[in-house]
């Protein structure tokens, strides 16, 4: 029985230590963008994956880059979103990749910029 807790306690924590890298910035609005906004952002090491929602009345296109800013504003992540055509009132999933900086980079930022 001891043997057993000890297996399930080594499993626990290998499972702990593999999801640390994983992080999620919840939701907000993209300023210069009308309409549109961004939720559930989840990154790892080297990408990213973002819903982004387009509440315009309008089919429009979307992409371009998310600056990941510290606490004093300087950039310590980078990563870039290509262009896709995203319908009126519907979200639609992009996936991007880090082209300055990593995803556990971008965990410790405290700003979230988007250049177009």
């Amino acid at each position: 029985m001891r043997k057993i807790k000890i297996i399930l306690g080594l499993g626990l924590m290998i499972l702990i230590f593999a999801a640390v890298s994983e992080a999620v910035i919840l939701d907000g609005a993209i300023r210069g963008k009308d309409g549109f906004s961004y939720s559930s952002i989840a990154y790892s090491f080297d990408s990213l994956s973002v819903t982004i929602r387009n509440s315009s009345k309008y089919n429009r296109n979307f992409g371009g880059t998310m600056l990941f800013l510290d606490k004093n504003y300087e950039v310590i992540a980078r990563a870039e979103l290509l262009n896709a055509k995203i319908k009126r009132h519907s979200t639609r999933r992009y996936k991007g990749f880090f082209s300055y900086g990593t995803g556990n980079d971008a965990k410790k930022a405290r700003y979230l910029e988007w250049e177009f």
